[in-house]
């Protein structure tokens, strides 16, 4: 009997991979906030699919115009040719792996996958006659070794607790890279599966993720990753892997910056961006980074009311008691009462006076011990800092 040998990765885990995990997670919650109308989400979600079919291809030096490639997907022309019936296929394979959602990581996706990639991209019959300089293409098969280190790699990451989700789609990727598989499509099949699993575990930030675009921007350094990746001896392994990885969390890095700011654009056309002053740009800023925190508020500080009077003042940036009595229909002593509260504890503050008085997000948060975990992170670390310089 054949033992197969146990995949165990062995790389170094650095702080600003923590730092980008809480990143994903903040910018998770920033998507909830903004609450993006479900018809720009859908045309994000569809944006961001044919990105990965487009940048996925031409990693395999597969190069279309991007009109083209959106059309394919969006199935607007008929695929002609090996070129685009690539793109057609690799959306196939997307739409495939999305209905395997519930399935753990197996051998058999690999076989699926060739013969969606490579097989039904080459056999098809439309193509052939007799001036076909290839008619069929002979379908390759998987050494023993190979289908064994397959078979380890998928059962580490099925059942591995140590590594975080995104740590464990990249070690998926470049494992898979280092596999002799078949003579093509091996980045689009680990592609394919490290999305897969990103999904499948909740951090492909809702179908918007598409790291291939920074794999193709990167494709020199990302060439040399597949090219170097049969090395022998342990500690070489561990060397590249930790080589690998340092690329891979550079790439999610550049894919949350990139999200963040389209975030950003859509967030600033809710609230007219560009018909506020100055001072009211200013408060919409310091709303997208910091809006979110606001649903993580214990109903034992504020009550239902009283947060969706904050929603209202962060979407308007300035807000009277005139209009909100009129917005709840509600005695006007009782949204006096409630600007008191959120005035104590230091989330609103009051411009003007009179007949001119509004209440606006207070950007200059005092220490409260009540609503200290809420408040915004540059007031904890300068607490901090203080707390250091006088110790």
């Amino acid at each position: 009997m054949i033992l197969i040998h146990k995949f165990e990765p062995a790389f170094a885990v650095e702080e600003k991979h923590f730092d980008l995990f809480r990143l994903h997670d903040e910018l998770v919650k920033i998507l909830d906030f903004i609450d993006l109308p479900e018809n720009i989400k859908n045309i994000e979600q569809q944006n961001s699919s044919i990105l990965r079919n487009y940048y996925a291809n031409a990693l395999d030096h597969n190069l279309l115009d991007i009109k083209t490639v959106k059309y394919i997907v969006n199935q607007n022309i008929r695929a002609k040719g090996s070129a685009e019936r690539g793109i057609e296929q690799y959306a196939k394979a997307e739409a495939w792996l999305t209905l395997q959602l519930g399935e753990s990581l197996n051998i058999g996706m690999i076989h699926h996958l060739q013969r969606l990639l490579i097989n039904d991209v080459y056999n098809n019959k439309e193509d052939v006659n007799l001036f076909s300089p290839q008619t069929i293409k002979v379908p390759e098969r998987l050494s023993v070794s190979s289908e064994m280190e397959i078979e380890s790699l998928f059962e580490f990451i099925n059942y591995d607790q140590d590594f975080h989700p995104i740590h464990q789609g990249w070690i998926l990727h470049f494992r898979l890279l280092g596999i002799q598989l078949f003579s093509e499509a091996k980045s689009k099949m680990a592609s394919l599966l490290q999305h897969f699993w990103l999904k499948k575990k909740g951090y492909d930030l809702s179908g918007l993720l598409s790291v291939e675009h920074d794999l193709y921007l990167n494709k020199n350094d990302y060439q040399l990753f597949i090219n170097d990746n049969n090395l022998n001896e342990t500690h070489e392994q561990a060397n590249n892997l930790n080589a690998q990885m340092c690329f891979g969390m550079g790439v999610y890095e550049d894919q949350i910056d990139r999200l963040k700011q389209l975030l950003k654009t859509y967030y600033r056309k809710q609230v007219e961006f560009d018909k506020l002053n100055a001072r009211q740009k200013n408060i919409m800023n310091y709303v997208f980074e910091r809006g979110y925190k606001l649903k993580e508020i214990d109903d034992l500080v504020l009550n239902k009311r009283q947060k969706l009077i904050m929603y209202i003042i962060q979407n308007k940036g300035f807000v009277s008691t005139k209009e909100l009595v009129s917005e709840f229909e509600c005695n006007r002593k009782t949204i006096q009462r409630d600007f008191v509260t959120l005035t104590d504890l230091n989330l609103v503050r009051i411009i003007g006076q009179g007949a001119g008085l509004r209440y606006a997000v207070n950007l200059h948060e005092e220490k409260n011990s009540i609503m200290e975990k809420y408040q915004a992170d540059f007031l904890k670390i300068e607490a901090e800092n203080l707390q250091t310089e006088v110790a």
